[in-house]
């Protein structure tokens, strides 16, 4: 870390604008301080996904004083033995690794003597103990570790100790100074070296970060050249991992901030010398596209292997140093409404819970944000579309801040879902019909239920898994009667090709879909939201005779519909039956209606499909687990028709609006929502829609390109 940026570390810790920053660092010095864990010879982590409790995949209770007891705070069952223990032991040094970075910056910016001890005491029994921790780890589908299960967690503990030192490494004498180097930073470097992954992955930019990280603290050239210019270095990782307009190919923003992360630590550490990172195009890029998708809210949406969605106070560290290096105005008016400089925006007048200005990126990059706090560029974006061939995203919003996201992605590797063109639908902060993301790694759900294809709101075929494929943007339009975007996916040809094919490996646990059931198939999906309403127009061609399943997994309750649902012992799908519960068969019906209750309020639904359609409705996994999804599944057996066109349309009425009554005129037909589709041959469709007495007729035109969709009255 140059010179700058440490005496603008002392500059901003002086200055009011960051007392939250400073007092939180005083806080967890004081915390660290209370802490009495001896790291011994002993040290042998677990991996830490497996700290949850296997009932409900709520996360253990850490608690310093009982490494042998793990409460589960939902369920109140007491865990003990492995892996729970192992698990404890790799939080337990982890929490250690953050705490001293603090420590650490806290010394620097003090000159607390007392804080330089504790960090120099900790980094010297690490550097007596490190080299004889034993290799182990078995963690699926990740390289060994030495203090911890494997070589991610042990990334980046390094990284963490690696801050630590470099804040005090010129207050240290010079056998101290050596002592770390040589026992704990050279044979860590040399360990990571060992097991650096060799594919585009967040895992290589993390390992690999560290690897540079540590050796520009040991000076060691040849390593810093290694860490950039080899083969899945970060020039690497750089130019094949991050997509035309910015997003991370893994396809969630959990793992493009989670792969980032690591990067920026290196860029900080290496800041102004000969291997920076902060002039490459693509860092930039990455700061700039998630942005765009920003919901009204001011949450990112949940997809892939999302475990929760984030929010303007997490990304706010981030864009400190965005707006520090690159001054755009768009950074900084993220950072004010992330801090409540700007008191509301969007639809509603959501409003967004403040987040302190007390991040390390806060002092070592805070520039003076006070000022205009007019509503600009970003604020207009939350409440805006947003559409990208590149990503494979599209954001669509009204006026109610009702917003569908529609995954059109190039296939995402390891942390995919198998699920091209689907969806997540929300009004405001109620979840409709959304994507949820998954449990922890460890827990048996997590690769049992939510990595599947039919844990989602998009087609399966046979009850299978989607084999890899990259989706396809067809068209975005916004019109004076909403806004409209097409997709599809096709498995047609031999071999399916996708993007990252030849740069990334995929876990067995991944390779469960039916080459059979997809081949020669193809998906497309045009979604139109009005002010009124969400269509979704869904047209599935298959060779053969097909089980086609269009699949809704509803965040409330079936209140009415036309079908007479009974119990059903089959096997809905391909997946262990222990996923979907209390499955109902409804008869079969080329056009009916559904009423939801979600949230406080209630989603209509209204159906029709070129043939009959027999649905199920099952009961299935929500985020937290200890929740549930109403799951509807739209089956048709395609028997010898080659095509299925399937039509929804969706309305949400909240609990305060004026009357929820609702009356129900026959099938897909309701006082708030009618649904009326002619086919018309040849591929074109009219479809009539009714909200509140208005009424859109709309000309639907399959084609071979972009299909043709016109308003006509």
């Amino acid at each position: 870390m140059n010179q700058i940026r440490l005496d603008q570390l002392s500059r901003n810790a002086a200055d009011p604008a960051y007392r939250d920053a400073v007092e939180q660092l005083g806080a967890r010095a004081e915390e660290a301080s209370l802490i009495h864990y001896q790291i011994g010879a002993g040290e042998r982590g677990q991996w830490s996904h497996y700290y949850y409790c296997p009932l409900d995949g709520t996360q253990l209770g850490f608690d310093w004083s009982l490494p042998n007891a793990h409460k589960c705070p939902a369920c109140g069952t007491v865990w003990q033995g492995e892996p729970y223990d192992g698990a404890w032991v790799t939080l337990a040094n982890t929490k250690i690794g953050r705490m001293l970075r603090d420590v650490a910056l806290h010394s620097q910016i003090h000159g607390d003597d007392a804080a330089f001890g504790q960090v120099r005491e900790v980094l010297l029994r690490y550097a007596r103990y490190y080299t004889g921790y034993e290799i182990h780890g078995n963690i699926p589908y990740n390289g060994p570790g030495k203090l911890f299960s494997q070589t991610l967690d042990e990334a980046h503990w390094i990284i963490d100790l690696s801050y630590a030192y470099a804040f005090i490494q010129n207050k240290l004498e010079p056998e101290d100074r050596e002592a770390i180097r040589q026992g704990l930073l050279r044979p860590c470097v040399e360990f990571l070296t060992m097991y650096r992954e060799r594919q585009i992955h967040n895992h290589a930019v993390l390992i690999t970060s560290a690897i540079g990280i540590v050796g520009f603290l040991l000076g060691d050239e040849a390593l810093l050249h290694s860490v950039l210019h080899n083969p899945f270095g970060l020039y690497d990782q750089l130019a094949y991992g991050v997509l035309e307009d910015g997003l991370w190919y893994e396809g969630n923003f959990h793992y493009h901030y989670y792969a980032f992360d690591s990067l920026l630590k290196y860029a900080i550490l290496v800041e102004g010398t000969q291997w920076e990172l902060r002039t490459h195009p693509a860092i930039k890029r990455l700061f700039d596209f998630p942005l765009g998708y920003l919901l009204p809210d001011g949450t990112l949406p949940n997809i892939n292997d999302a475990s929760s969605g984030k929010r303007l106070a997490d990304l706010a560290p981030y864009y400190e140093v965005a707006y520090a290096w690159y001054g755009s105005e768009r950074y900084a008016e993220l950072l004010r409404l992330a801090y409540c400089y700007d008191a509301t925006i969007g639809p509603q007048n959501l409003s967004f819970a403040a987040a302190r200005r007390d991040s390390f990126e806060a002092l070592a990059f805070g520039q003076p944000l006070m000022g205009a706090t007019r509503r600009g560029d970003l604020a207009q974006m939350l409440v805006s579309d947003r559409s990208s061939a590149a990503s494979g995203l599209t954001k669509l919003v009204n006026r109610k801040g009702w917003h569908l996201l529609v995954k059109h992605s190039t296939f995402g590797g390891e942390h995919d879902h198998m699920d091209r063109l689907g969806l997540s639908f929300g009004a405001g902060r109620v979840p409709l019909f959304v994507d949820p993301g998954t449990t922890a790694y460890g827990v048996p759900a997590h690769y049992g239920w939510f990595k599947h294809t039919y844990a989602h709101n998009t087609v399966a075929l046979n009850g299978q898994d989607q084999p890899p494929a990259d989706g396809e943007w067809v068209q975005y339009r916004r019109e004076s009667w909403g806004s409209l975007v097409e997709s599809r996916v096709s498995w047609i040809g031999e071999p399916v090709h996708y993007q990252m094919k030849g740069f990334i490996s995929l876990p067995e646990e991944m390779c469960t879909w039916d080459d059979a059931a997809y081949r020669g198939t193809c998906i497309r999906r045009i979604n139109i939201l009005t002010e009124e309403t969400l269509l979704d127009i869904v047209k599935v061609s298959v060779p053969a005779s097909r089980d086609i399943d269009l699949l809704y997994h509803i965040s409330g309750t079936l209140e009415a519909s036309r079908a007479q649902w009974r119990a059903w012992p089959g096997r809905l799908c391909a997946l262990s039956p222990e996923w979907t519960h209390d499955v109902q068969r409804g008869g079969r019906y080329s056009e009916t209606s559904y009423r939801w209750k979600a949230g406080d309020g209630v989603l209509l639904q209204a159906s029709w499909c070129s043939e009959a359609v027999e649905p199920f409705l099952a009961r299935t996994l929500d985020i937290p687990m200890s929740g549930s999804r109403r799951t509807l599944c739209q089956r048709v057996q395609s028997g010898g028709r080659r095509e299925i066109v399937f039509v929804n349309a969706f309305s949400y009425y909240a609990a305060d609006e004026s009357d929820l009554s609702f009356k129900d005129e026959g099938f897909g037909r309701m006082e708030r929502l009618s649904l009326e589709v002619n086919d018309c041959s040849a591929g074109e469709f009219q479809i009539r829609l009714g909200t509140k007495g208005k009424e859109l007729l709309w000309r639907l035109l399959w084609s071979d390109q972009a299909s043709v969709i016109e308003l006509t009255n």
